[in-house]
């Protein structure tokens, strides 16, 4: 099981070939900063019902079935998120602020400070949440080429 302490350590990242058990394909990460740096293996994990997502603390929330070499498109697509989210954040520091701050001066309000980091790295993630959502559904439906049978 992944463990990290203060953003150090490992944690699964990703998410890929759902099926209908419940089951999908996620990738172990070494990651600092709670950055993915290393892709170690891709295990295959059913969520276990009698721990909460939530609960942090619990080491058993998967239930892994399967353990396999890294899976080259789920860790090309980390480190894709990655890269976006940390460009994004470099936009907001080094060119949005700035100019934001010295044109409109309400702006260098302390509860202003992180609205627009937040505005900044909220798209991806929601797209991330849209298209995990696309795909859990693609692959879970039924198989319009499949023989039906009677019974």
């Amino acid at each position: 099981m992944p463990k990290s302490f203060g953003g150090f350590g490992t944690r699964y990242c990703g998410e890929r070939d759902y099926r209908k058990d419940g089951s999908y394909m996620t990738t172990t990460f070494f990651c600092v900063l709670f950055f993915p740096v290393f892709p170690l293996h891709t295990v295959r994990v059913i969520p276990d019902p009698g721990n909460s997502e939530w609960d942090e603390m619990t080491e058993s929330y998967y239930l892994v079935s399967e353990k396999r070499a890294p899976n080259l498109p789920q860790v090309a697509s980390v480190y894709l998120f990655e890269a976006v989210v940390i460009a994004l954040i470099w936009l907001d520091v080094a060119r949005i602020e700035p100019l934001a701050k010295s044109r409109y001066p309400w702006f260098s309000s302390p509860w202003m400070e992180s609205l627009p980091l937040l505005l900044a790295i909220a798209p991806p993630f929601i797209v991330l949440h849209v298209l995990r959502r696309r795909a859990r559904k693609r692959d879970l439906a039924p198989d319009r080429n499949a023989p039906s049978v009677f019974v």
